[in-house]
């Protein structure tokens, strides 16, 4: 757990990265003064620029030297228009497209916002009560418009095309804005159980409870594909054996800690050992003919078999 920022090239770029190239404005008529270059600029407030630190110049020329640019363009997409909505303090929002700025031709969509997080946690922590500084992922979509899904490339919920498949790549970027900003973590509540899944790769839930359940689900669907959990799960048909009752879809904040102030509470045992025992105590599966009722009755008819095991 835990293993983002596995590239060694992804770590040069950051080292390689100043912040006068990421708050670099050409447009402006203003530069920044010694001051700005010299000092420790994520203390300024600039409301103007993403996250109050990035212009959209130096996003650019990050996601330039990230090569998330290149890979998309292998892809075929070309004369990439990347934008930044900043006119809610609260929240920020970063848009990617080709060839056109509309709704058919968008690859990259993300809601992030920087917020002081107190903990609280379940059990006794010498961490209850302190504030962290997180960095929000409220909403974060990579998407295909020119492709279709299919059996290997199956829908998911929420889905309207398939994915990028970048998503790993923009996690260790998005750790590494959250290293540039000194933030304490990167934190996001997973609409969906195959949301849960991605960055569960990394994250886990604050709540050791939670954490538990979660892998316990993973683990009792592990036989079957992905999309058909996600859809089982989404349509109410998950079951935990044990109480025979229906386990409904659980929202919960994952977070994925920078820096060591907050890993010791996930390795703490305290911690280890409330998500083991819940873990433990529950056993999962998709009611068969729950799904096939939702699955007749919902799905189109001519729609290709993608949810066999």
């Amino acid at each position: 757990m835990f293993n983002m920022y596995s590239s060694k090239k992804y770590r040069r770029v950051y080292n390689k990265l100043t912040n006068f190239v990421l708050q670099h404005e050409p447009t402006s008529d203003k530069w920044l003064s010694d001051d700005d270059i010299l000092g420790d600029l994520s203390k300024k407030a600039r409301p103007h620029l993403f996250l109050d630190f990035y212009s959209e110049e130096g996003m650019r020329t990050a996601l330039e030297q990230y090569g998330i640019f290149r890979d998309l363009n292998k892809r075929g997409f070309q004369n990439l228009i990347m934008s930044t909505d900043t006119n809610d303090p609260f929240r920020h929002k970063f848009r990617a497209y080709y060839e056109k700025q509309d709704a058919d031709h968008l690859l990259c969509e993300a809601y992030l916002r920087k917020t002081n997080y107190v903990a609280n946690p379940v059990f006794t922590s010498k961490i209850a009560g302190q504030a962290y500084s997180l960095i929000i992922i409220d909403w974060l979509m990579l998407q295909d418009p020119t492709a279709e899904f299919s059996s290997h490339r199956p829908p998911l919920p929420g889905q309207k095309y398939p994915g990028l498949r970048i998503g790993r790549k923009v996690l260790d970027i998005f750790h590494n804005m959250a290293l540039r900003l000194k933030a304490d973590g990167l934190l996001n509540v997973p609409e969906h159980y195959h949301n849960a899944f991605f960055y569960g790769r990394a994250f886990k839930y604050f709540n050791p409870e939670s954490e538990g359940h979660f892998r316990a689900i993973q683990r009792d669907l592990r036989q079957i594909r992905l999309n058909k959990a996600a859809w089982g799960i989404e349509w109410g048909c998950l079951v935990e054996a044990n109480s025979a009752q229906y386990w409904p879809w659980f929202t919960d904040e994952q977070v994925y800690p920078v820096g060591n102030k907050l890993k010791s509470y996930f390795d703490s045992k305290e911690y280890k050992d409330k998500e083991e025992d819940a873990y433990q105590k529950v056993k999962f599966y998709i009611d068969e003919k729950k799904f096939n009722g939702k699955l007749n009755a919902l799905w189109d008819e001519n729609q290709p078999a993608y949810f066999g095991d």
